[in-house]
């Protein structure tokens, strides 16, 4: 779940939120750094095989407890599938350290995290086999009790976008856990109160969406009256005989007690911490064994069948895996609910699955036949796993170095070119955050600017490390300049149909693109613009200095001839105060009212959990509405303040100014979604 505010073993648990950008920052580091040493066959023997168990045990057996020792996680298992049977299934290190609980393939239970999304894409491609679903039919055809906007005429969601994660949706965590079982409520209802804007066309880029493969969950118990829980288990799991694997949370102190315990690594040690409890079923609950996982990916590398039970037709599964939409031809493509990685050449169908503590990966390489499952009981894992699948295909399907194009599959020279590189210059972030309530404060866009170097290469520059230069290999495609080869792949630039760079994309993360951020809204523009007004609405304690000294220094006649053009208008002292009150709010809420939510654990976590917003948050997200009010207001007053030349002109520019530094302050607020309505 690319998806807390507690970070003090005091609390119980993390709020989500923390969780989902410490994950997609984790994406974009590994994505930029260089990849770590891998494994290579050695020798003069044959080639590895994946269908020799030797070989397999011979590599995970170094490659899986190095990841362990590198990432300090404390328990791991896997399960590799040839030609769709298993070959081989291990666990690793404890699912409980207190108890010194080793890790069973055959019994131990890790929660999946979002590969839970493929048995709900797998439950959606039966009905689409069945023809109760069209992939291409609007949504709002099939749901019963409420509807997704069509926030662009012309172009509403479909089933197709909501698998290849297309649909435009804003990413929102905000009610999609609780704090306990208990708590838990239907997904149907989360859904229907909790629907994101849209903020993209449907079908123009990918931001993956936990909420978009929840509302496929609510359309398949729409058309088959069955709830998710239910069809899942009686139409994928019981006929691959998948007995270990529960669809939600274990209900029994045995299932529980088979379930691996959570960790965090902190102080030197592993620390067991409770699991997100996800509201979002169909998108992250499903807990299973490494054995009952082979069995799920031995059903897809056979193309729907396993053992003579089919799940899918061959042509539905065929449809399932084939490339169904990409943010540029020129990179890995979304498929309906699996998405392509190319590595070393080789065509990957792949799905990862995150909770607060456990990091799993699904992998089958269709053209071998070939796969695994894994899964780690620690937050290294999101790291621990992708060296694992650069170091598999290194070893097993390996190949020459050297840059490949991205269009052609071909080797290409990375040299650079003598084109201008100016027009690729900028700030990126990624698509897949919260755009339009206060979750965009909470949770901003790691933004990573992009710099024009010599020779035509360009600089990425990541906070706190040096910045990493690529070479142009073919018109608006960028490899590292110095041949490393990273899982991320090249960097590829979209252009819209003007010739203006609209997205980053990175050739191996087709779950999203990385948009172009205006000049307005990167951060050193939006900090900026708060320190510049700050500044401003300062010089208003100039208002009442002023006024005491002239009091203190002023004569009697000068203050009564005041004191007479006070009666005859007390406009210039209400526009005074009216500025003044709004600059004083303004202040107290950025200054202090502001950081103390942010930094109150429990009353985000109320925020992310509880369906009803606390008053608190409510009540401190209503001081910049007034604020911005009392801001209009003392706009007004500048006409009347000019037309009947109230005080000096130093006074009334100064006012003018005090007035100018107040709406940039409701830019600023408006900007991160600061007023309460914004919840």
């Amino acid at each position: 779940m690319k998806p807390a505010h507690p970070t003090s073993p005091d609390y119980r648990r993390r709020p989500c939120l923390r969780f989902c950008t410490a994950l997609l920052f984790t994406l974009i580091v590994c994505c930029t750094l260089t990849c770590p040493p891998v494994l290579a066959a050695t020798g003069a023997g044959a080639a590895p095989e994946v269908s020799d168990p030797a070989d397999v045990e011979t590599f995970f057996d170094t490659a899986i407890p190095a990841g362990m020792a590198e990432y300090n996680i404390p328990g791991a298992v896997v399960a590799v599938v040839s030609d769709g049977e298993l070959v081989y299934a291990k666990g690793y290190g404890y699912a409980d350290i207190k108890t010194e609980t080793p890790v069973d393939p055959e019994k131990t239970l890790f929660h999946v995290g979002s590969i839970t999304k493929l048995f709900t894409w797998t439950a959606v491609m039966q009905q689409v086999e069945a023809g109760t679903i069209d992939l291409d039919a609007n949504v709002n055809t099939y749901l019963k009790d409420f509807s997704i906007p069509e926030a662009y005429p012309g172009k509403p969601v479909t089933m197709r976008h909501l698998m290849t994660h297309s649909a435009g949706f804003e990413e929102t965590e905000v009610h999609f856990a609780v704090a306990e079982p208990a708590d838990l409520y239907s997904y149907r209802i989360y859904c229907k109160e909790n629907i994101p804007a849209i903020v993209y066309p449907p079908g123009t880029v990918s931001s993956y969406s936990n909420f978009g493969t929840t509302l496929a969950a609510v359309i398949l118990k729409d058309v088959t009256g069955i709830q998710y829980d239910e069809y899942v288990q009686e139409n994928v799991l019981t006929p691959l005989g998948m007995a270990d694997t529960i669809v939600s949370y274990p209900e029994s102190p045995e299932k529980d007690a088979e379930t691996a315990s959570g960790y965090q690594y902190a102080g030197g040690a592993n620390v067991a911490v409770p699991d997100t409890v996800f509201v979002i079923g169909p998108a992250g609950t499903i807990s299973s064994t490494a054995t009952d996982m082979a069995k799920f990916v031995g059903m897809h590398m056979e193309n729907g069948t396993l053992n003579g039970v089919q799940i899918l037709a061959p042509e539905t599964a065929h449809l399932m895996h084939a490339p169904a939409f990409a943010n540029d031809p020129r990179v890995s493509s979304m498929c309906l609910g699996f998405y392509e990685n190319h590595i070393n050449r080789e065509r990957i169908i792949t799905h990862a699955g995150d909770t607060d503590t456990f990091h799993s990966l699904l992998v089958i390489i269709p053209e071998r036949k070939a796969g695994y499952f894994v899964s780690y009981n620690s937050a290294g894992g999101s790291s621990a796993r992708i060296d694992l699948l650069m170091a598999f295909v290194d070893h097993f399907y390996p190949t020459d170095g050297g840059a490949v194009s991205s269009e052609t599959g071909e080797e290409t020279d990375t040299t650079g070119t003598a084109a201008s590189v100016e027009k690729y210059a900028g700030t990126y972030q990624s698509t897949r955050h919260n755009y339009r309530t206060f979750e965009f404060y909470l949770t901003p866009p790691q933004q990573m600017p992009i710099e024009a170097g010599e020779d035509g290469t360009l600089l990425m520059m990541r906070s706190g490390r040096a910045p990493t230069t690529y070479a142009e290999i073919e018109p608006g495609v960028f490899s590292q300049a110095d041949g490393t080869e990273t899982f991320a792949g090249n960097v590829v630039f979209r252009e819209n149909t003007d010739g203006e760079v609209t997205f980053l994309c990175l050739e191996n993360t087709p779950i999203m693109a990385f948009e172009r951020v205006p000049w307005y809204a990167t951060n050193a523009c939006t900090t900026d613009v708060k320190n510049a007004a700050t500044l401003l609405l300062l010089t208003v304690l100039l208002w009442p200095l002023m006024a005491i000294a002239r009091r203190v220094y002023c004569g009697r006649d000068e203050l009564q001839n005041e004191g007479r053009n006070k009666q005859s208008s007390r406009l210039p002292i209400y526009a005074r105060i009216t500025a003044g009150a709004a600059a004083l709010l303004f202040l107290i809420f950025i200054y202090v009212i502001l950081p103390v939510v942010a930094g109150d654990a429990a009353l985000i976590q109320s925020y992310m959990f509880d369906r009803t917003t606390p008053f608190a948050l409510t009540a401190a997200l209503a001081v910049p509405v007034i604020a911005s009010g009392l801001s209009v207001v003392a706009a007004l007053f500048v006409i009347p303040v000019w037309k009947e030349r109230y005080w000096t002109i130093g006074h009334r520019v100064h006012y003018t100014i005090v007035t100018t530094g107040l709406f940039m302050l409701v830019w600023w607020v408006n900007y991160w979604n600061l007023f309460f309505f914004r919840l």
